[in-house]
């Protein structure tokens, strides 16, 4: 994987298996296989805290893109177990893949250094790939929040479909 280099519309994504909230592996071959499209959103853990009993954000838009027929995966340093609680608790649909070491993240190039407290630390930038059957970075959606973009990554895979 490329580092320190966000990866851009028509490149190649960078292959990747990361352990999913079930327990089980789940590589970038496995989400494009048999002609589908994925979706990878880079996610901040901040994404996941906005959801409470009444309301989940995150599940509500992804959920619609699953909908369409698409693989969608969240993609972020929290562990298995946390996911696992999560996926329980809201009764997600799609892939929760935890990259504890941050190696997929870094590779796709989806980060910042920031500076708290005169501590440099890694924060993720909310980041949405769409990758073709083929692996190929089709859009790159930079939203604060899923919501910001989900009309128009919905918009843009209803256009692939036609």
């Amino acid at each position: 994987m490329a580092k320190d280099k966000k990866i851009k519309v028509g490149e190649i994504a960078p292959e990747f298996c990361l352990a999913e909230a079930d327990g089980n592996t789940v590589c970038l071959a496995d989400l494009i296989r048999d002609g589908r499209y994925a979706i990878l959103y880079f996610s901040p853990t901040e994404e996941r805290k906005r959801c409470d009993r009444s309301s989940c954000p995150i599940k509500e838009n992804l959920e619609k893109v699953v909908n369409l027929g698409v693989n969608v995966a969240v993609i972020d340093p929290d562990p298995v177990e946390e996911h696992k609680r999560f996926k329980h608790d809201h009764n997600i649909k799609f892939y929760l893949l935890s990259d504890p070491e941050m190696k997929v993240i870094k590779g796709y190039g989806v980060y910042e250094k920031v500076n708290v407290s005169g501590i440099e630390k890694t924060k993720i930038v909310s980041t949405v790939f769409l990758i073709s059957p083929k692996g190929k970075i089709v859009y790159v959606w930079e939203p604060k929040v899923i919501e910001e973009s989900i009309d128009d990554i919905i918009r843009v895979i209803k256009s692939l479909h036609r």
